[in-house]
C-alpha cells in the first residue's frame, strides 16, 4: 500500500503554498491521487516523484506550460526544443536586467552629481550618446501639461518597445529668435544604449559642454538657458550643437508638476 500525503502535508515538504498545488492541479500539471468527501486533495508517492521532477525544471527556468509539454510529450527532440526556447526567454530577460542595471545607474549618478554641481557651471566633456528625437515640432515649456502628457506617452511607447532609456529631457534649437527666447522646445528625447538598435536615432559624439544644474520650476528653464549662454559669450565660447536639457529622476520627488530637477548642456568651442 502506498503512503498517502495531504496537500499540506505536501505543501509543508516542499517547500509551497496550498494555493501553487491547487493550481498544478487546475491546470492538469500535477493531479492528486484523489479527493476526500470532505475535499482534501491527496496525494501518493507516484505525485510526490512527479512534483520533484516538476521543481527540478522550474528550478532551471521552466514555466508550467513548458513542464506540462515535457510530461506529456518526453522525446528528445521535444524537450531540446523547449530548452531552446527557454534559452532564448532567459537571454531577452537577462538584457533587460542588464539594462535596468544601468538606468540604476544612471539614477545613481545623477543624484550623486546634482550634490556636487547645483548652482555651478561647469565645462565638462560628456560621454558620446545616443538618442532618439521623439517630436520635431516642441510645445512651449509654460504648457506644462501638455509636456507632461506628451512624455507620458513617450514613456508609454518607450516600455512597450522594450527601449531601455538612460536619460530623457528636451532640445531647444540655438535660434533664438525662432525658439522665442527659448520658451519652445524643439524635440523630446530620450538616450539609449549605444548598441540598441532604434529607428530615428541620432549619434552624438563626446565633445564639450557648458553645464548647470537647475533646480526648480520647469516654466522658468529659459530664464537658465539665458544665463548659461551670457557664460558662454563671456567665457570666449561658441555654441556647438543643440540645447539639452536632461532632467533627472529626483524630478520624481517633487509633488508639484512644475517642479524639475536636471542639467542644462550646451556644447560648446572654444573661440
Amino acid at each position: 500500500m502506498k503512503n498517502e500525503y495531504l496537500i499540506n502535508e505536501i505543501a509543508k515538504m516542499f517547500n509551497l503554498t496550498k494555493r501553487t498545488l491547487q493550481y498544478y492541479d487546475k491546470i492538469d500539471l500535477l493531479k492528486p491521487d484523489f479527493i476526500k468527501e470532505n475535499g482534501y486533495r491527496v496525494y501518493n508517492e507516484d505525485q510526490l516523484a512527479k512534483l520533484i521532477e516538476i521543481l527540478i525544471w522550474k528550478n532551471i527556468g521552466l514555466n508550467s506550460r513548458d513542464i506540462k509539454s515535457i510530461l506529456e510529450e518526453k522525446t528528445e527532440k521535444n524537450i531540446g526544443n523547449i530548452l531552446n526556447e527557454v534559452d532564448e526567454r532567459l537571454e531577452e530577460e537577462l538584457k533587460k536586467i542588464m539594462f535596468l542595471k544601468e538606468n540604476l545607474k544612471f539614477i545613481r549618478e545623477s543624484l550623486d552629481y546634482k550634490n556636487s554641481s547645483h548652482d555651478k557651471i561647469m565645462l565638462k566633456t560628456l560621454r558620446k550618446k545616443k538618442i532618439i528625437k521623439i517630436k520635431d515640432s516642441g510645445e512651449n515649456i509654460n504648457n506644462i501639461v501638455e509636456v507632461m502628457a506628451l512624455g507620458t506617452k513617450i514613456l508609454r511607447e518607450t516600455i512597450e518597445k522594450q527601449l531601455p532609456f538612460i536619460e530623457f529631457g528636451v532640445i531647444f534649437s540655438n535660434d533664438k529668435e525662432k525658439n522665442n527666447n527659448y520658451t519652445n522646445y524643439s524635440n523630446y528625447f530620450f538616450t539609449l544604449p549605444e548598441d540598441s538598435q532604434c529607428d530615428n536615432t541620432l549619434n552624438l559624439g563626446s565633445k564639450s559642454y557648458a553645464c548647470l544644474w537647475f533646480e526648480g520650476d520647469f516654466r522658468s528653464l529659459d530664464k537658465e538657458i539665458i544665463k548659461l549662454l551670457h557664460w558662454i559669450n563671456g567665457n570666449d565660447y561658441v555654441i556647438d550643437g543643440e540645447i539639452l536639457y536632461s532632467e533627472s529622476f529626483s524630478s520624481l520627488y517633487y509633488d508639484s508638476i512644475y517642479g524639475t530637477n536636471g542639467e542644462l548642456q550646451i556644447p560648446v568651442l572654444k573661440k
